[in-house]
């Protein structure tokens, strides 16, 4: 039996599913409390194998997972990413860029180009980017038009400082919506199974014709959820509806028109993902104000 295999009673767990569970914790270090995380493996292997084999289980996800965890040095800088909806305007979650004195949208050609931010809205969590680019703006599809169901993708910069800063595709559909009332901050979102890490915030989802339908803006929080319901989540991510996306950039110097989904339209994901060239970029904060940290360029 390889060392990956835990027998547990009338089931073989494979390293498979093992697996997963190593990245569900990498994931809940993210806070770095290995107290947690160790009291979180304990209490949901309880029983299912020996106390030194799960000890030393336990041990060894919560160490693995430590040295992936980000920085805390780091987190004063923040990542995100952002679309391009003129040839000099960036569109990025709020969140993302909340407090920061600097920022700069990139990489272009290994370079870095200062941004401003010129308008943003806490109540959408949308920041509009200016900086001295010449980018290719994106299509941004009606949601009138997109059913439930439909392929979507989402592109992005998840987790620069694990994963490296590369953009990266990842794969999903449109899974729903809530039935709360208009007033509710959730009526404007949208729930998707498309792999979300932190950095994609503000980055696009985008269907298969290769128009955006909406904005990744949160995620369900793995270990909070797993605490109170004593069950495990995995890609549940909400986006923002593109008409919010539309109404947020009328009266600015972005302006766009929604365009019909073409749902006959299917492009690949390779082709998804090579159409996004020059209108997704990383978005970079810092804060002078940091105790610490100059707002250098990166």
């Amino acid at each position: 039996m390889s060392s990956w295999e835990f027998v547990f009673p009338k089931k073989i767990y494979s390293p498979i599913f093992n697996y997963k569970l190593l990245f569900l914790f990498i994931n809940i270090l993210h806070n770095n409390n290995m107290k947690t995380c160790f009291n979180y493996m304990k209490h949901h292997l309880h029983g299912a194998i020996s106390s030194l084999r799960r000890l030393a289980l336990a041990v060894s996800v919560c160490t693995i997972g430590a040295a992936f965890a980000q920085n805390p040095a780091d987190q004063k800088t923040s990542f995100g990413t952002g679309f391009a909806v003129s040839e000099s305007h960036i569109l990025t979650a709020y969140h993302t860029v909340s407090g920061k004195d600097a920022l700069w949208v990139g990489p272009i050609e290994g370079k870095w180009a200062k941004a401003q931010l010129i308008k943003s809205s806490t109540e959408l969590d949308l920041a509009l980017l200016s900086a001295e680019i010449h980018a290719k703006p994106v299509s941004i599809a009606n949601w009138d038009d997109v059913p439930i169901g439909v392929e979507a993708f989402v592109i992005g910069y998840p987790q620069p400082t694990i994963q490296g800063l590369s953009k990266k595709i990842t794969q999903g559909i449109v899974n729903g919506t809530r039935s709360d009332k208009e007033s509710s901050p959730w009526s404007k979102l949208f729930q998707l199974s498309a792999e979300v890490n932190k950095g994609n915030s503000g980055g696009p989802v985008v269907a298969a014709d290769g128009s955006v339908i909406g904005m990744v803006l949160k995620k369900v929080d793995a270990l909070s959820f797993a605490e109170k319901s004593h069950d495990l989540t995995v890609n549940v991510n909400y986006g923002l509806k593109s008409k919010f996306l539309i109404d947020f950039l009328s009266n600015t110097a972005a302006q766009v028109q929604a365009r019909p989904l073409a749902l006959k339209t299917v492009l690949r994901p390779y082709q998804v993902f090579a159409q996004s060239e020059g209108s997704v970029y990383a978005v970079i904060g810092r804060s002078s104000k940091d105790e610490g940290l100059n707002a250098h360029k990166p």
